[in-house]
């Protein structure tokens, strides 16, 4: 596993392959959302559920702005972010099926304040998958040292940075209900 800066990373994520970085609480898996293969390679990494979407993580509105119908937001989408809350939107039709969930056609998507996070997606000028870095059913990992022994080489770059402040994974909300999926 290569270790190296958020701008290193964009080479890895444009063809296709997987990273792991902090997030304001945990280390994060992630790749490019719009690349499939890529995708599924996270979703076998972690033996987690392929009807369980992942959340996409972006700098900025702009970069998510065409997967979601966009004037449904509301003031507390537009408050809370960036920051630690990641909310569950109506997918538009440009939407890729394989980043929302089935049934309710809803996507998961945070905009991060995270200066690790906000760099990768900067210079990568897109959202990036972001599902905690752990083995499904397994604890989130928060030191660096555990990469490395739970991944071995399953990941292929490991961004250097910091963890935030939070204590916990994001908030996860429902826009449509109100309801909180994740406190």
């Amino acid at each position: 596993m290569k270790v190296g800066s958020p701008l290193e990373s964009v080479k890895y994520l444009d063809t296709g392959k997987v990273i792991a970085y902090p997030t304001e609480s945990i280390y994060g898996i992630g790749c490019d959302p719009f690349n499939y293969n890529a995708v599924q390679k996270i979703y076998e990494i972690k033996n987690r559920p392929k009807n369980k979407p992942m959340i996409l993580i972006a700098s900025d509105v702009k970069q998510i702005k065409n997967l979601i119908v966009y004037n449904a937001i509301n003031q507390s989408v537009i408050e809370s972010w960036p920051g630690h809350t990641t909310w569950l939107l109506p997918a538009s039709n440009d939407c890729p099926e394989w980043l929302y969930e089935k049934d309710s056609k809803k996507v998961a998507i945070r905009v991060s304040a995270h200066a690790t996070v906000t760099s990768i997606c900067n210079n990568f000028n897109k959202p990036i998958i972001s599902t905690s870095a752990n083995k499904n059913m397994d604890e989130p990992i928060t030191k660096i040292e555990k990469i490395e022994d739970i991944f071995n080489n399953e990941i292929d770059f490991l961004v250097e940075g910091c963890l935030g402040d939070e204590s916990k994974p994001s908030v996860i909300k429902d826009l449509e209900t109100g309801k909180v999926i994740r406190g």
